[in-house]
């Protein structure tokens, strides 16, 4: 009786580890960066409008300067999120602007502020990232796309595994709103 019940263990075990294998084995990763800007209210009076993609939302620019002193608003975000996902080395990473504002994804060496004084302050990040204090100064090219993405586009594809995207974790952030985070783990 007991030796079935530790062949019947070891077949669960052993079906976790497929399981489990399986979940872990990706060769793409989609990343978006989504917002909810209402437009009429964030391009009032403005020159250059701030909230021009055609994913827009409801989310009044009040609405979002009160959030600020929280971290940030929820609406803007990366997914997958802070906690990120992995990749297999050699797989591809697409990023997506899937909003209404403009964002960057930016690998940094460490979570900090973005290029936007006004938005750091209100959030209490940390000083700029040299990642995106280099890119506003026109710095070199680094691992991913340092321009500012367009609302509702997509950037081109980077290998994950190779020089751009070594083996490891690396955190991408937004250079215009910071809070927006991930991380991903290329094994």
């Amino acid at each position: 009786m007991s030796t079935r019940i530790w062949y019947s263990a070891l077949g669960v075990v052993g079906a976790l580890a497929v399981v489990a294998s399986i979940a872990w084995a990706k060769d793409s990763l989609e990343v978006r960066a989504r917002d909810q800007c209402d437009p009429a209210t964030f391009n009032a009076g403005r020159a250059n409008p701030l909230c021009t993609g055609s994913n827009t939302g409801s989310v009044t620019l009040q609405q979002f300067q009160d959030a600020l002193p929280n971290g940030g608003h929820g609406a803007w975000k990366f997914n997958p999120g802070p906690s990120g996902s992995h990749i297999d080395q050699g797989g591809l990473v697409q990023f997506t602007s899937d909003g209404g504002e403009r964002h960057t994804f930016t690998r940094v060496a460490s979570f900090g502020g973005g290029i936007a004084a006004g938005l750091n302050v209100a959030v209490g990040n940390a000083p700029t990232t040299p990642e995106c204090a280099a890119m506003v100064a026109g710095g070199p090219p680094h691992a991913t796309p340092q321009g500012i993405i367009i609302a509702a586009d997509t950037e081109q594809l980077v290998q994950a595994g190779g020089t751009l995207l070594p083996p490891g974790q690396h955190l991408f952030q937004c250079c215009i709103h910071p809070w927006m985070r991930t991380t991903i783990t290329v094994r």
